[in-house]
């Protein structure tokens, strides 16, 4: 019986043993498993960490070249002014075999710095690799140039920079094809294939390309993932156009030579431009403030400031110093500097605002010592000759005998043009009259002053532009129909029928590439009162070589949406007195409305009357009663900083005349302007008609 007992606790034994071997084997099992798991989970996250690394080395390329095209941010980005006479060399003529897509790229100037591609014409493709160590925009390095396909694989062309991002790392590289494109506004490129550059307008130019970026992300030591991007895209480099400017100045002086101080109660959220040189006092603000909720002063715009002198005057609590400085700093302790804007409208704490971007020393010519100031070429564009239909490439002075052959009513000589309202036209049939049917040759033409110049809207929904001019006993009204392509005109010095509607539209020059919704009126005198409203989809400049007075509401009827920056409204207007004033007259109401870009003067040395010193003002500002503010939507460029009313200096509060209410039209820092504004000596790059910024490019995830 011990026997029997002692095997059975031998198996019972045996049992546990082998339960516990069993036991050991399946946790072992498990903790293997388990590890497995836990390591693959670990190489998921890891894969998964370097494919969102990719990604966002991949956008961090396409921020670089957004930079370097003046996309995103825009308006730092410089285009050397020596370009201009290569870019119509560049064009070829619309021949695409001799076009040079890559040239431009050697005369953009990004943080100081630009490329040496020396590309030549046959140049298909440019890689360059992303560099986040770079200066503060400029992220891009030029890795090499080809004329055959580009390499497959871009990051195999060197040692791309390894650019460090959240817990791992990234190399980019981004390759730019020159692209063909069919253009609508440019003959020579209207047919397929089309051109790697069309010429849309004078000195005018746009670029066509593609990029693809190619991203390897990597998280540890194995784990590596590709992002490529993809888009089309184009820039548009053309000769730069003053209403790009909420405020310029010539001389930022009063036109009596009195200094102007721009205050803590200054606020600026365009870009604002002297050719002379600051004076702020306390903490002026340029730019935008953040517009999410909640705000962040870290988020807010920034927009240029430039001044041609290197010197700035700052107000130094009344003991006013003159330095070549950006702030005035003493002690430590920040006295004035002009400011970027904070989220609240209490300006006593804004000593802690970041800065603006301020450049002193701005030079319009790179290639000439010393500082070049940004003036009005020789070739810009003439207004006088646009509105009686000159090509607008003729910037020579307009005769009387032009002016002449415009109408039909006066004859083909030399003498001088009587004053009067005209509208040139053709005259088919050589009856010395302007005849009902027969196509407009032009845009409208005032010789001698004009008593009143007012804008409507007209027809059954109120879908037609009305422009009624009068000068002492004539009176002329122009009904505009760009949907039926008519100009119904009723002109009080015709003889019978005084009512007559003719073929196409009061746009200035009739002939290839002009603008379609432009109308075009020139003043040789002056307007003694302008009102009104602008159909929504009118575009005009009204230029003098007298002055302008506003002596009521001037707005659009479609204004653009100053919040939001891809409002794109097409009514715009430009008013420009070549050499006198433009004024807010005495009979203008409170809280005046003004909509356009207003130019007063002609900055440089093609200024017609250099002794006079030019500006946008409010008549009598300084005795004038209190009329609220001066709401305007646009910009000012002006030869000297005109007034528009007086204030206590204790308290801020007004003793006579407007306040200032300016908001940027930021339509113009994308290239929108009126028609054939004045363009200055600079050259600019924008985004073309295929965008850059506010578009998806094509993702796809790819082999290392």
């Amino acid at each position: 019986m011990m026997a029997r007992a002692r095997k059975e606790d031998g198996l019972a034994m045996m049992s546990v043993l082998l339960v516990i071997f069993v036991l050991v084997v399946l946790s072992a099992l498990v903790l293997y498993l388990s590890g497995k798991e836990i390591g693959l989970s670990a190489v998921r996250l890891l894969g998964a960490q370097s494919l969102n690394i990719a990604e966002g080395g991949a956008f961090s390329g396409r921020a670089g070249l957004m930079a370097l095209m003046s996309a995103d941010p825009t308006g730092f980005v410089l285009v050397d002014q020596s370009v201009g006479p290569r870019l119509n060399g560049w064009y070829a003529g619309g021949n695409p075999a001799n076009q040079n897509a890559f040239g431009i790229l050697d005369y953009l100037t990004l943080d100081g710095q630009r490329f040496s591609l020396n590309a030549p014409a046959n140049t298909e493709w440019a890689v360059f690799y992303v560099n986040w160590g770079l200066a503060p925009r400029r992220k891009l390095q030029l890795v090499q140039i080809g004329q055959n396909p580009p390499p497959a694989n871009p990051l195999g062309l060197g040692a791309p920079p390894v650019n460090t991002l959240g817990t791992g790392n990234y190399s980019a590289a981004v390759v730019l094809r020159r692209r063909q494109a069919i253009s609508s506004t440019d003959p020579a490129c209207g047919a397929p294939p089309g051109c790697y550059i069309h010429r849309p307008g004078l000195d005018e130019y746009e670029y066509f390309y593609t990029y693809e970026i190619v991203s390897d992300g990597r998280a540890g030591p194995r784990a590596r993932r590709r992002v490529t991007l993809q888009q089309d895209f184009s820039v548009v480099v053309r000769r730069e156009n003053f209403a790009r400017y909420a405020l310029f100045t010539h001389e930022h002086l009063t036109p009596d030579g009195q200094p102007i101080w721009f205050t803590s109660r200054t606020s600026f959220d365009g870009p604002v431009h002297t050719n002379g040189e600051f004076r702020f006092a306390f903490f002026p603000k340029f730019g935008a403030p953040d517009s999410l909720t909640p705000c962040d002063p870290n988020r807010a715009r920034s927009t240029t400031l430039t001044s041609v002198s290197v010197w700035t005057w700052f107000n130094n609590l009344g003991s006013r110093v003159r330095l070549q400085a950006n702030e005035n700093v003493v002690n430590g302790v920040r006295r004035d500097a002009p400011v970027l804007p904070d989220c609240t409208a209490d300006v006593a704490d804004d000593r802690d605002n970041l800065p603006a971007a301020f450049t002193r020393g701005f030079d319009a010519d790179l290639t000439t010592p010393p500082h070049d100031p940004v003036v009005v070429p020789a070739n810009s564009f003439s207004q006088k000759g646009i509105a009686i239909g000159r090509d607008p490439t003729n910037t020579s002075p307009v005769t009387n005998l032009q002016i002449r052959q415009a109408v039909p009513e006066l004859a083909d000589n030399g003498t001088a043009v009587p004053t009067g309202i005209y509208v040139p036209v053709s005259d088919v049939d050589a009856d010395s009259r302007s005849d009902p049917g027969e196509p407009l040759a032009g845009g409208i033409f005032v010789q001698g002053d004009l008593n009143s110049l007012t804008l409507s809207l007209g027809g059954a929904s109120n879908n037609l532009a009305v422009y009624t001019l009068v000068q002492g006993g004539q009176t002329v009204t122009i009904t505009v129909d760009r949907v039926g392509q008519t100009t119904t005109v009723t002109n009080t010095a015709w003889a019978s029928p005084q009512t007559r509607t003719f073929a196409g539209v009061p746009k200035g020059w009739q002939g290839g590439g002009s603008i379609a919704n432009a109308t075009v009126i020139f003043v040789e005198g002056n307007v003694l009162s302008l009102s009104g409203t602008l159909e929504e989809h009118e575009q005009i400049t009204i230029a003098t070589s007298g002055r302008i007075d506003i002596t009521n509401h001037l707005r659009y009827e479609d204004p653009p949406d100053v919040a939001d920056p891809n409002d794109n409204p097409l009514n715009v207007l430009g008013l420009f007195s070549h050499a006198r004033d433009i004024r807010i007259a005495l009979s203008a109401p409170s809280d005046l409305v003004i909509h356009g870009v207003l130019m007063a003067g002609t900055p440089g040395p093609n200024d017609p009357d250099p002794a006079y010193n030019s500006s946008v003002h409010a008549v009598n500002y300084n005795s004038r009663p209190v009329q609220g503010q001066v709401h305007l939507i646009g910009g000012i460029i002006e030869e000297y900083y005109g007034a528009f009313g007086t204030f206590d200096p204790a308290t801020g509060n007004p003793l006579t005349g407007y306040g200032r209410d300016f908001q940027y039209d930021r339509r113009m820092s994308r290239g929108f302007s009126p028609p054939y504004f004045p363009t200055t000596t600079l050259f600019t790059i924008l985004e073309g008609s295929s965008r850059l910024t506010n578009v998806r490019p094509v993702w796809r995830e790819a082999s290392p």
